[in-house]
């Protein structure tokens, strides 16, 4: 009798041992889920700040600054399509036109659904 106790309890232990593996698995998840978020959010607000100063600049006439801006974040994340749009944006208005080509086509290659924006620059690049 003292033998089935035993194995009873020892029984009981890998099955509470099972459920805190799994309670701490769940909570693992929930806390890696709640960072994600929270970064996304981050991410997405400084998306929006820089797309609003960049496009500021580029509207003020302040084209140096906007490049300078651009190539900051491009340094760091060179498939960046904003900052490619705006740094091509801002080479085709100061007449750099090679420059402003070879962003644009990245922008092109990284964001097709852009094509009829981007080439339409493209063309106007062609006809300098």
């Amino acid at each position: 009798m003292d033998v089935e106790i035993l194995q009873e309890l020892q029984l009981i232990r890998v099955y509470v041992f099972i459920i805190m593996v799994a309670i701490v698995l769940w909570a693992l998840i929930k806390t890696a889920e709640s960072i994600q978020r929270i970064y996304i959010g981050f991410k997405d607000a400084w998306d929006t700040s820089f797309d609003n100063k960049t496009e500021e600049l580029l509207d003020m006439g302040k084209y140096a600054e906007a490049i300078d801006k651009c190539k900051e974040v491009l340094e760091k994340h060179p498939n960046h399509i904003n900052a490619n749009w705006f740094i091509a944006k801002a080479y085709y208005y100061t007449k750099n036109n090679a420059l402003s080509k070879d962003h644009f086509e990245k922008t092109l290659y990284l964001a097709p659904s852009w094509s009829e924006n981007t080439n339409e620059y493209l063309s106007k690049l062609k006809e300098r």
